[in-house]
């Protein structure tokens, strides 16, 4: 009886080793790559969104609602920087996250047109995008991603009551993203260039 004991005891702690061992990968994959961020969402254009394929311009994401007052002035800064960046490699999306149900595509689409929006507008009902951002509920939430196409964290939550300060806050955050790539493209140039 001694024997089986002893070899119960022995499997135990392999499987206990092996497992804790599985965790640990988990861990490391997790944490070697904090911006892996994805999403694939459907716009009122017709047209699918991808993270994947966001590659070559800095994308600014906005994550809101039509019932959310600090939304809509937020999306007035968002128009008026969409202008500013003009011919820039600079993009912008809007994602509502209310349930179809309760908003339907055409009440979105009117909300779009009486606030003259241009930006594409992308459904997220069940939150599942949102949910990579923020483990609330505050809305609006801005995330940036890189002409590489990965999430520069953290995302901006919520909308200052001065829309100038927002403004600002975005500028500082598209302008570091762009001049990253820059300094990335020069520093690989001055590499080929010594080898």
């Amino acid at each position: 009886m001694n024997r089986v004991f002893v070899r119960v005891l022995i499997f135990t702690l392999l499987l206990a080793c092996l497992c804790s061992a599985a965790s640990a990968q988990e861990k490391v994959a997790s944490q070697a790559a904090p911006n892996k961020v994805s999403f694939r969402l459907k716009g009122l254009d017709g047209k699918f969104y991808d993270t994947a394929e966001m590659r070559g311009d800095v994308w600014v994401v906005s994550f809101g609602a039509t019932w959310c007052v600090p939304c809509t002035w937020e999306q007035v800064a968002v128009e008026e920087l969409k202008v500013e960046y003009a011919g820039k490699p600079v993009k912008f999306l809007w994602v509502t996250i209310e349930d179809k149900k309760q908003t339907t595509d055409n009440i979105i689409r009117h909300y779009v047109k009486e606030r003259r929006m241009t930006v594409p507008v992308l459904r997220d009902p069940g939150g599942e995008a949102l949910a990579q951002f923020t483990t609330g509920t505050r809305i609006p939430i801005t995330a940036f991603f890189g002409k590489d196409g990965s999430f520069d964290a953290p995302a901006h939550k919520g909308m200052p009551s001065d829309i100038t300060v927002y403004k600002q806050l975005v500028r500082n955050r598209i302008n570091a993203l762009l001049k990253a790539h820059t300094d990335k493209v020069e520093t690989a140039k001055a590499r080929a260039k010594h080898h």
